[in-house]
């Protein structure tokens, strides 16, 4: 964050017994981070098949988040598990129709040989905010990947032809924002990786009529906090990504920006733009 006082501040408030422009900001359940899509993201450290979020058939696997795009028509790569040149782990995106995907590989195959992906219908709208959860048990059949915008189910299609009914994953890096060389435009207010594939009950209570809530703790019909893996929240203005789940390392967090937040100055002040 950087603040440049007012030219009226320079010329006169020197002269006075205000030396200071001190600005708070003031974080809330509407603030979030922002990704330019240029190379922006969160680095949460290497990955194997051992790592808290390195989730396959066997464990299942469920995720969560808010999300916001500001621009349509092109890939937007938000979560990516083990990332590398090949399909290995498992990716979260936006695809250029505008649809969310779940997308999980191999080490070996291209293209479609190496990855299976799990794509909703609904195209989604530019600077709206979306509710998207995710259950999977990484098979073939798209009835057994479950992907909700708001709450509500979509219809999957299925492409790929990899056959991989699990992820498998080697030396790659989990990210947020990025996968391989490639990053995403958009801000998001949290992110919750979950073993096992949360019931409609628990979608619908962390969905939480549209309103934002923390999942580090079981609020009401929301009972499945214990199976966290992996969850960070966005709207607190950190310059870090912390794990309030307690099982992943402290993430780096390059280039993004907060948004969303009050902020209070006692002069006329710009904070970054």
């Amino acid at each position: 964050m950087s603040l440049n006082p007012s030219s009226n501040y320079i010329g006169a408030s020197y002269l006075t017994n205000l030396k200071e422009n001190w600005v708070a900001q003031l974080f809330n359940q509407d603030s979030y981070l922002n990704f330019d899509g240029t190379n922006d993201h969160i680095d949460l450290g290497a990955t194997t098949s051992s790592s808290p979020m390195s989730l396959t058939s066997s464990t299942k696997a469920s995720f969560a988040f808010w999300v916001k795009f500001s621009t349509l028509g092109n890939i937007e790569y938000i979560y990516s598990n083990n990332s590398q040149s090949t399909y290995a782990g498992v990716h979260i995106y936006k695809n250029a129709s505008n649809q969310i995907v779940i997308r999980w590989g191999q080490v070996t195959g291209e293209p479609a040989a190496g990855f299976e992906a799990m794509t909703g219908n609904t195209a989604l709208s530019a600077d709206t905010w979306y509710f998207v959860a995710i259950t999977t048990d990484f098979s073939l059949t798209t009835t057994n990947t479950v992907i909700k915008i708001n709450n509500s189910a979509e219809t999957i299609s299925n492409s790929g032809s990899a056959n991989t009914t699990t992820p498998t994953y080697t030396s790659g890096n989990a990210y947020i924002g990025r996968y391989y060389t490639n990053y995403g435009e958009f801000s998001i207010k949290n992110f919750a990786v979950f073993t096992g594939e949360l019931n409609a009950t628990n979608l619908t209570a962390i969905y939480n009529s549209g309103n934002f809530l923390s999942l580090e703790e079981d609020s009401g019909n929301y009972t499945t906090s214990s199976s966290l893996k992996g969850y960070f929240e966005f709207n607190n203005g950190e310059n870090f990504a912390q794990d309030l789940s307690g099982n992943v390392s402290t993430g780096t967090i390059s280039g993004a920006k907060y948004d969303g937040f009050l902020p209070i100055a006692m002069r006329d002040t710009k904070i970054d733009n």
